[in-house]
């Protein structure tokens, strides 16, 4: 088992490549949540102020 660990003398590149990895995917998942609210926010702010428009151009019809 300990041969596996230390991978041929590699080990230390090996599992900082993997720790790499891991390190970015994790990041990537953080970086599409905060994209994804941030439109999902947008998209109701312009969704308010569209109504609000629409609002107001019925009461201008009236």
């Amino acid at each position: 088992m300990s041969e596996f660990f230390a991978m041929g003398g590699y080990a230390f590149f090996i599992w900082m490549a993997y720790g790499m990895a891991a390190l970015l995917i994790v990041l990537e998942i953080v970086a599409v949540r905060a994209h994804r609210q941030r439109a999902l926010q947008l998209a109701r702010h312009s969704d308010v102020h569209e109504i609000a428009a629409a609002g107001a151009q019925l009461k201008e019809a009236e």
